[in-house]
């Protein structure tokens, strides 16, 4: 539900722009990776990553700024 995605958007946003966020964040989307083998596991990496790159790239509504979000954001990259 709409309200759902909301909410997770809200709480994932506030996480990322706490100190060390971007470190917390992309640990609990990339954690169990690396324990399968093969194409499959590959792929799951890969799609991942992809998660987390259009994590990082978008501005929360809380923002005022996608300069203040970067400025916050990009050091802890």
């Amino acid at each position: 539900p709409a309200w759902l995605r909301r909410l997770c958007g809200h709480l994932l946003s506030e996480r990322l722009l706490r100190p060390g966020g971007v470190q917390a964040v992309v640990r609990g989307v990339m954690e169990g990776t690396g324990g399968g083998a093969g194409t499959e596991a590959a792929a799951l990496d890969w799609r991942k990553c992809d998660a987390v790159a259009k994590i990082l790239a978008s501005c929360p509504q809380q923002c005022l700024s996608l300069e203040d979000y970067y400025r916050q954001v990009c050091p802890q990259v």
